[in-house]
């Protein structure tokens, strides 16, 4: 004996169709909200946000307009400093230089140097005359001195002879 079951097809049908066809109805939703969204309302939002970016940026704050402007100024400033530091004059040549003029015996104080003026004053002084008479030799053997000239020569009792010096140098010196 065998038992055939036979389902019902009328009633099955129906649930399976209505099923179906509320998912199928529901996928078309979902699919219409998807293509909405991508290609409709998110160009309209990022286009809205490009405007809204540059409005802003246009409309800055006072205190951004202060700030800009005082960088500015500072980087003008940079900018001159550096202009000016690269063509300054370089006197460290002659305190190299001068360090190979001067004769061992003789004590300078009181120095002054102008690189506008390209002068160089001090006062000396030296146990007798002998060694002032030698650093005058060595100054005319220079070639980065135009011109010296020593003044108020004077004998400083028991301690030697003092003396003024002012030299002359050429502009090539502080290059």
């Amino acid at each position: 004996m065998a038992i055939e079951l036979k389902e019902k097809e009328g009633e099955q049908s129906v649930a399976g169709n209505i099923v179906f066809f509320l998912s199928f109805l529901i996928l078309l939703i979902i699919a219409g909200g998807v293509a909405y969204l991508q290609f409709m309302a998110l160009p309209k939002n990022e286009n809205k946000i490009a405007e809204l970016n540059t409005a802003l940026s246009a409309q800055k704050s006072e205190e951004m307009r202060q700030l800009e402007s005082q960088a500015y100024g500072i980087e003008q400033i940079v900018s001159d400093y550096k202009i000016l530091f690269e063509n300054r004059p370089v006197t460290s040549n002659f305190f190299d230089n001068f360090e190979v003029w001067a004769h061992p015996q003789i004590y300078y104080s009181s120095f002054s140097l102008s690189s506008e003026t390209r002068t160089a004053t001090m006062k000396g002084s030296v146990s007798d005359f002998r060694p002032i008479i030698q650093q005058i030799k060595i100054f005319r053997s220079q070639d980065l001195i135009e011109s010296f000239q020593v003044s108020n020569v004077k004998l400083s009792g028991t301690e030697g002879v003092d003396f003024d010096l002012s030299l002359v140098l050429k502009a090539e010196l502080f290059k």
